[in-house]
């Protein structure tokens, strides 16, 4: 099995600007590549390290939606990143995020 058959979640492009806080180094990635799902994001920027420990925030409407996630794999294109922990209210804007991303009719990742 290959690409979005073996993945858990439905990807849908975002065209937000998404923070990756790795570390002490806090970068700001708008790219057309990057895809996020209920349990990850893939953003496109390649020199992050896999297996780090990172902070994604993502604006959604008049707040964020934050969380705590690890970079599980990179190439070129990018970095895939997986949610470890989205809590709360956190939970309530990702699903807002994503129905706001499907209703504007992005297309899918």
């Amino acid at each position: 099995m290959e690409g979005s058959s073996m993945r858990s979640f439905p990807r849908m492009s975002i065209d937000k600007p998404v923070e990756v806080r790795v570390g002490d180094r806090t970068i700001c990635v708008e790219h057309p590549a990057n895809n996020l799902s209920a349990g990850g994001l893939f953003v496109g920027r390649a020199d992050l390290p896999v297996g780090a420990p990172v902070h994604v925030k993502i604006p959604v409407n008049h707040h964020f939606f934050e969380a705590d996630g690890q970079i599980q794999g990179a190439s070129e294109c990018g970095a895939g990143i997986g949610f470890t922990s989205v809590a709360g209210v956190n939970r309530q804007a990702l699903d807002d995020l994503i129905e706001e991303l499907t209703l504007r009719g992005l297309p899918a990742a």
